[in-house]
């Protein structure tokens, strides 16, 4: 009698090609994106895109790529995964808009153990949909099923944008001036970073989703979506000089306010003149931290900096406001010699 052999198939060992197939069908429904350049978008081997020639001179393609971080674990214990889509998105087009470039489409990686076609089909769907918000397209992306690798509904996202800018038009440190303005905007929350430290106040049981904070429901604040800022950037282009513009991530202004200002300045920063929102208050009490170190962690409510002319504040205000923004002069540029290359005051 032979031996019977046990067959392994792919879908045995764990990868289920039709139910991939089946959630990239579930993003391709709704309404396609009605732009003229996109050429092949999801489902092919590659997406393609035809730029606009006629509309820049010299065009300079600017990329960006990130994640969200931990901020995924917050997103599991909550069992709310629609906005996971708008923090991955923002991260990366937030970053490729501080050069003065214009977002042109948006690429996606998802990795996961196993495909669960509710639970993936939401997080796409949250991209797609906030994509949408900004009119650009989710072109195209990439979801691997990878068990032995992540744990029973774990996953990962990275995402890639693309944009463009023409190249007298790239914003970047050389034209930041002794007393140029800094105009800080609004971020919506803690955004997606920091996370790390926020888990393990969660694990070691120093805060709660679950539980209400100065009247305020920490689950619900740390979930809530990053803001996405292209709106801000699209009223002031071509109305006011931007001479810098930073994207306040992980590091917060101490780090990431250098990185767009040259050598031999520093930003002067007046704490006085935003009000740090609750949630960061929290999180620094139970951390217990230094308003200096929350500083270099968090966003502290400023989610985005520009830095402008003294002769363009008041314009640059008006417009911003007139989009719902609550802009905030929060410091100015000054030569300096000192190494910390951001001052609070």
């Amino acid at each position: 009698m032979k031996k019977k052999i046990n067959k392994l198939t792919y879908s045995k060992s764990g990868v289920n090609i039709e139910k991939a197939n089946k959630l990239i069908n579930n993003l391709k429904k709704g309404n396609r994106p009605n732009n003229p350049n996109i050429i092949a978008g999801i489902g092919g081997f590659s997406s393609l895109y035809a730029l606009n020639s006629k509309k820049y001179r010299e065009p300079v393609i600017v990329s960006g790529i990130d994640g969200v971080g931990t901020k995924l674990k917050i997103a599991k214990l909550l069992n709310e995964h629609r906005y996971i889509g708008q923090d991955l998105l923002a991260m990366c087009v937030n970053d490729v808009i501080t050069s003065g470039a214009s977002p042109l489409f948006f690429l996606d990686y998802l990795a996961t153990s196993k495909l669960d076609l509710k639970l993936h089909t939401t997080i796409l769907n949250g991209i797609k949909k906030a994509c949408a918000k900004i009119n650009i397209p989710l072109l195209g992306g990439e979801t691997a099923e990878m068990p032995g690798m992540y744990k029973d509904k774990d996953y990962d996202l990275a995402g890639f944008c693309v944009g463009v800018v023409d190249k007298k038009n790239i914003i970047n440190s050389k034209k930041v001036k002794s007393g140029d303005i800094i105009i800080g905007l609004n971020s919506s929350g803690v955004h997606s970073n920091g996370f790390s430290l926020i888990n393990k106040l969660i694990q070691n049981k120093s805060l709660s989703l679950r539980k209400n904070y100065d009247s305020i429901n920490l689950g619900k604040i740390l979930i809530k979506p990053t803001k996405i800022y292209v709106d801000a950037f699209h009223i002031l282009k071509n109305k006011v000089g931007i001479h810098g513009a930073a994207h306040i991530t992980g590091g917060g202004l101490t780090e990431n306010l250098p990185r767009v200002i040259p050598k031999g300045f520093s930003a002067n920063i007046k704490l006085d003149n935003w009000k740090i929102p609750k949630v960061f208050h929290i999180i620094q009490e139970k951390a217990s931290l230094k308003t200096s170190e929350i500083l270099k962690i968090f966003n502290c409510g400023i989610g985005m900096i520009f830095i402008i002319s003294p002769n363009d504040v008041n314009k640059t205000i008006r417009l911003l406001k007139s989009i719902k923004y609550t802009p905030k002069i929060i410091g100015n540029i000054s030569k300096s010699a000192v190494k910390n290359r951001v001052i609070y005051e």
